[in-house]
């Protein structure tokens, strides 16, 4: 299953819906958010809880998404390198070009599989290396803080 999420954001993404055509629509799930429902693929939901989204992204073999900072750290903490479309503000997918940023910076790092050209979208999915094992992440004393100043209240 290839998981697809384009977060929240108000402006619909419909230049990466429309390029899932060519992914075959049987593995797809997609979380649209405003943009259009993709046609023909297994599931397509507008928004999910966020427990459902980390599901999602744990049990999926890939992952595409939007170039949101959130959506990225989910797919890379679960271990996979993330197929990453930024939003243009060009096509009035975003308010300005920082996903463009976002992506490059972690394109270079090897963090992230940047989908400049949506139209070779299953080559970026091919290219994509295999998933590492997922992130543990140890309490540190910020999140003991955090957590002691909400059970407080």
């Amino acid at each position: 299953m290839i998981f697809v999420t384009l977060g929240t954001h108000g402006q619909p993404f419909a230049r990466l819906i429309r390029a899932l055509a060519e992914l075959r629509p049987s593995e797809l799930v997609v979380q649209h958010g405003h943009s259009p429902a993709p046609a023909g693929v297994a599931r397509a939901i507008a928004f999910m809880e966020f427990s459902e989204v980390l599901e999602r992204i744990d049990a999926a073999e890939a992952v595409i998404t939007h170039g949101g900072v959130g959506s990225i750290l989910c797919a890379t903490r679960a271990g996979h390198t993330p197929v990453v479309a930024p939003r243009l503000e060009r096509h009035g997918e975003h308010v300005d070009d920082h996903q463009v940023e976002l992506t490059r910076a972690l394109a270079e790092r090897g963090t992230v599989m940047p989908a400049w050209d949506l139209d070779r979208l299953t080559e970026a999915i091919a290219a994509v290396p295999p998933r590492r094992p997922r992130e543990t992440r140890a309490e540190r004393p910020v999140h003991r803080a955090v957590r002691a100043a909400i059970n407080e209240r």
